[in-house]
Parts: C-alpha cells; structure tokens; sequence
C-alpha cells in the first residue's frame, strides 16, 4: 500500500500538480525524498526520479523536468544521448533557478517522450 501526499504550490493552471511518493515502512523518508508525481494538463501521472542538479546521472533518452526551490518548472526537454550536451542542458536550466532535476525514465521511445513533454509543459 502506498501513502500520496499533495502538495501543489498554485491553484493556478499555469502550475503542474506535483505530488510526493511515500511508500508506508521504514524506508518512507528516502522514498519520499527520491520519488514525485507529476501529473500533465491531460490528467495522466508521471513518476519521476529527484536529483539535485549538479548530480543528474548521464541519463540518455530521458523526460527532464528542471524544477526551482519552490517546485516551480523552470525547463522541460529530453536529455538526448546525455553527455555533455546532458550537462549543458542542467547548466542553462541551474542558471535559471533550477536546483534539482525530475527524471521521467518510463517513455520509452521519441514520440513518447515528444507527447510526455508536451503534457507535462501544458501544450497538445
């Protein structure tokens, strides 16, 4: 059984629903720490991987979502084949406030990951 807390920062439909996962036994606190929810403008849920920016694994062919202290969405894109152009991507997206990155590994293919961005940033 799964424990969800919601936590939405605006009633606003600009603001994406993120929620925190916490799995109910004694590992609750790292699963809430490692683990949210974002749920896109069609209602469909995203469960995503929380890193702090600087320490994003090279996902390859990953949904990436840059989110501010505030759990505000700063930048929303794949991370391509990772690398140096990964790096790059979560420098711009620091310099604009992001302190962590959302990893959404479970689309598995291009136009997956084309409609996943596209949920979760509001535009169909």
């Amino acid at each position: 059984m799964t424990q969800i807390a919601i936590r939405s920062r605006s009633s606003s439909p600009e603001h994406r629903l993120c929620t925190t996962l916490a799995a109910l036994g004694r590992d609750a606190p790292a699963a809430a720490s490692r683990f949210r929810r974002w749920v896109g403008i069609s209602g469909r849920s995203y469960l995503v991987s929380v890193y702090p920016i600087a320490q994003c694994p090279d996902y390859v062919n990953a949904v990436l979502i840059a989110v501010d202290a505030g759990g505000a969405c700063v930048w929303i894109g794949e991370a391509g084949q990772g690398g140096d152009d990964l790096l790059a991507m979560l420098a711009a997206a620091a310099g604009a406030g992001a302190c962590e990155v959302h990893v959404h590994l479970l689309a598995g293919d291009p136009a997956a990951r084309a409609a996943a961005i596209r949920d979760l940033d509001g535009r169909h």
